[in-house]
C-alpha cells in the first residue's frame, strides 16, 4: 500500500531517470520541486512532531557523500563485517523502539537518486574485492521493501550482482509484498532477511509492519522459489510473558520455512541511545519496553542488563536448536564472554565472525 501523501523533489534531480520512474509511480500525488536543498534541510527538524508526518512523505535528492560504509560495530563487541549502503534514509513503518526516530536529522523519507554514482562507487569495490565474499545490504537506514513498489531499488543491482558472483545483497524487511522482486535473478545472491517478534509486539509496537504470518508466508514463498533467506531476532525485547510468546514465534518459523537452509539466524536485544528514550515517552506514552533493566554500555547505548540479555539468548537458542540442530546461529554486537556462554566458544575477532557468515555464502558461489 502507498502510504505517501507529498513528496519533494531537489532542483535538478528531477531529470535524472530513477527519479522520474519513482515520481510515475506516484503520478496522483502532489511533488514540489525544492530550489535550494541545503536551506530547506536546514529548516526541517526531526523533532518528534514531526516524524509521523515525515514518514508519508518523500524526498528526492542527490547524495553527495559515500554511498556504500562499513557498518560501524562497538568497541569490543564483535561485529560480522557486514556493508551497508546508503541510498535511502528514514522508513514509512512507525516502530516503536525505533532507532532512526534518534538518528535521523530530518523527518522525511530521503531517496537518494543519483543512481549512476551509486552504482560506479558499487562497481569500483566490488572489483577490488573479487577474490573475497561481499556482504552487502539496503535495510540498515530503511526497510529494504516497505517501499518498493515505488522504489525498486533492488533491480538496480542485479546487472553488478551478474557481473559480481561473489556479492551477495542481503534485504531486511519487516514488510512482506515480495511480488516487486519475486522471480529476479541471480536469486542464489539475493537474501532476503525477516525481522521477526510475538505477534502481541507487532500489533503494539511495529505501526505498519506485516503480520507475522505474513512475513513468514513471504518467507516461505521466496525459499520455495529457490532464493537464500535469513532471519533476524533483533531486537529481542523483554516483557511479560516473552519466554512462550517467542517460543511461539519459533515454532511457526520452523513449520514455514526449512531451517537447515536458512543463512543464519542473528540474535541482539534492543539497544538504544539514551535520547531516544525521551523521543518514544513524547510519541509512544503506553511503551514499556524502555523501563527494563538497562545499563549504559562502552558505546554510550543503553543495554539490557548482560545476566538478563544472557537468559534471553539462551532461551531463543533453545527453541531454535530443538527446531532444527544445525541452524546456525550468531549474536549481534555482544563480547566474547556472551558468546563463550551461549555457544562455548567466540569468534577471535570480527573478521572470523565475517568469516563465518561469508561461508554461509561462499557455498552458493559454486552452486549452479
Amino acid at each position: 500500500m502507498n502510504s505517501i501523501e507529498r513528496v519533494f523533489v531537489e532542483k535538478g534531480c528531477e531529470d535524472i531517470a530513477y527519479a522520474q520512474q519513482m515520481l510515475g509511480r506516484l503520478s496522483n500525488t502532489p511533488a514540489e520541486i525544492i530550489p535550494n536543498i541545503k536551506d530547506f534541510l536546514a529548516q526541517s527538524t526531526a523533532e518528534p512532531s514531526k516524524i509521523a508526518q515525515g514518514k508519508r512523505t518523500l524526498l528526492l535528492m542527490k547524495n553527495r557523500g559515500r554511498f556504500l560504509k562499513t557498518c560501524p560495530g562497538t568497541k569490543h563487541h564483535l561485529c560480522c563485517g557486514y556493508l551497508t549502503l546508503h541510498h535511502a534514509a528514514g522508513c514509512p513503518l512507525d516502530c516503536s523502539y525505533c532507532i532512526l526516530q534518534a538518528y535521523l536529522n530530518n523527518p522525511f523519507i530521503v531517496y537518494y537518486v543519483n543512481e549512476n554514482d551509486m552504482l560506479a562507487e558499487l562497481r569500483e569495490i566490488f572489483a577490488q574485492a573479487k577474490n573475497s565474499i561481499l556482504r552487502f545490504g539496503t535495510g540498515e537506514f530503511t526497510d529494504s521493501l516497505a517501499l518498493e513498489p515505488i522504489a525498486r531499488t533492488t533491480e538496480l543491482f542485479l546487472p553488478l550482482l551478474r557481473e559480481f558472483p561473489n556479492v551477495f545483497l542481503e534485504v531486511k524487511t519487516k514488510a512482506a509484498d515480495i511480488s516487486p522482486i519475486l522471480g529476479m535473478e541471480p536469486r542464489r545472491q539475493i537474501i532476503f532477511a525477516w525481522s521477526l517478534n510475538p505477534q502481541r509486539i507487532i500489533d503494539a509496537e511495529e505501526s505498519g509492519a506485516a503480520s507475522l504470518d505474513e512475513r513468514l508466508k513471504a518467507a516461505q514463498i521466496i525459499q520455495e522459489a529457490g532464493y537464500p533467506v535469513a532471519f533476524h531476532f533483533d531486537p529481542l525485547l523483554r516483557f511479560e510473558g516473552w519466554e512462550e510468546e517467542y517460543e511461539g514465534v519459533v515454532k511457526k518459523l520452523a513449520e514455514a520455512v526449512d531451517l537447515s537452509r536458512v543463512f543464519w539466524v542473528s540474535l541482539g536485544v534492543f539497544r538504544f541511545p539514551p535520547s531516544l528514550k525521551n523521543i518514544i515517552q513524547e510519541r509512544f506514552p503506553q511503551n514499556r519496553l524502555i523501563y527494563e533493566e538497562f545499563i549504559i554500555g562502552e558505546d554510550g547505548k543503553m543495554r539490557i542488563f548482560k545476566p538478563l540479555r544472557r537468559e534471553m539468548f539462551r532461551h531463543l537458542l533453545q527453541a531454535l536448536r530443538s527446531a532444527c540442530p544445525d541452524v546456525f546461529c550468531y549474536l549481534c554486537m555482544e563480547r566474547a564472554d556472551v558468546w563463550d556462554d551461549l555457544f562455548g566458544f567466540h569468534p577471535e575477532n570480527n573478521l572470523q565472525l565475517k568469516s563465518m557468515l561469508d561461508q554461509r555464502c561462499e557455498r552458493e558461489v559454486h552452486i549452479k
